[in-house]
């Protein structure tokens, strides 16, 4: 074979070589155009996904951190609450035994049970915090004739009121779901005036996490129930609840023109001149009583009278 044509099939080979480079990196480039591009988006996903899962990661167990707190928390108010109601024990046990000595005078104290109606009211905050300031005790006699709503607030619920009352001590009362005493209310039979009881007692327990009244107030008072006054009266019994109208009406309720400070605190001096155990009736939603409320307290701390909750075994409810 000859020089020129062993350099004519190098020519050749090398022709094919560089043919071959090409097609090869032309595939490379094919791929890299319809592959890279795939996989690169299928790897920013990957990313994404792989970030938002260590952060649903990090969201759980700070879940399950909280969840161990609310858990503690729990456990904590549950103790707690037994201890209040150790202490609520003691109280009424003392009250008890104050209400027999004041009976049989042996003792020169004196009982003042404040009564409130209608609630509760945003106005009930006020009234809180001037027993507080007192160190006084009172009862609250409460109805959902309003719905879940506060009237004097309505942005606020009425049940967001309930465990306000029983943390600092006070007794909640019965005072019936709908409060309505006209004709066709509450009155119109006991079966009536009880489902309404039943009534205001699922949504009191259901505020409170389980709180049971057990002293019921009559909507206008017991005189109002009329002939079923006794059938009502019985039920109440069979049902282990107590009730209880009042001895001093404030006169808070008696209309704009017919009531004011000057003549709750009259209504008040005057039954303190007879009465060693009173049980006074204000309305949660009267500016009239909250104004004199201070008053009210100083004026009956000085004539020797303690205030206290009521509580079913008081000799003021009737059973």
């Amino acid at each position: 074979m000859g020089e020129t044509e062993r350099q004519g099939k190098r020519g050749s080979w090398g022709n094919f070589i560089l043919i071959l480079i090409g097609i090869v990196m032309l595939a490379v480039i094919s791929v890299g155009i319809v592959v890279v591009p795939k996989y690169g988006k299928l790897f920013k996903e990957y990313r994404k996904y792989s970030s938002e899962l260590k952060e649903s990661r990090s969201e759980l167990a700070e879940a399950e951190k909280e969840n161990k707190k609310l858990l503690a928390d729990r456990d904590a108010l549950q103790a707690l609450d037994g201890d209040v109601q150790s202490m609520q024990a003691e109280t009424f046990k003392y009250a008890a035994e104050l209400e027999a000595a004041v009976k049989n005078g042996s003792s020169s104290k004196k009982i003042c049970y404040i009564t409130l109606d209608d609630g509760p009211y945003y106005r009930g905050k006020k009234f809180l915090d001037i027993f507080n300031k007192y160190d006084v005790k009172a009862t609250f006699f409460l109805t959902t004739a309003n719905g879940d709503t506060l009237p004097d607030k309505g942005d606020e619920t009425a049940s967001s009121m309930y465990n306000e009352y029983l943390k600092y001590g006070h007794t909640i009362g019965n005072h019936t779901y709908s409060h309505n005493y006209s004709a066709g209310g509450v009155y119109s039979s006991a079966d009536s005036f009880m489902k309404s009881i039943r009534k205001q007692d699922k949504f009191t327990e259901k505020a409170t996490g389980g709180y049971k009244p057990v002293i019921v107030r009559f909507p206008g008072g017991s005189g109002t129930a009329g002939s079923v006054l006794g059938d009502i009266t019985e039920d109440l019994k069979k049902e282990g609840d107590g009730w209880i109208d009042w001895t001093v009406d404030s006169s808070d309720s008696w209309g704009t023109d017919n009531t004011s400070p000057k003549i709750i605190m009259k209504q008040i001096k005057e039954a303190a001149k007879e009465q060693k155990i009173m049980v006074i009736l204000f309305h949660e939603w009267s500016e009239n009583s909250e104004k004199a409320m201070p008053q009210v307290i100083e004026y009956l701390d000085k004539q020797g009278y303690i205030f206290l909750p009521l509580f079913y075994d008081s000799v003021m409810v009737e059973k």
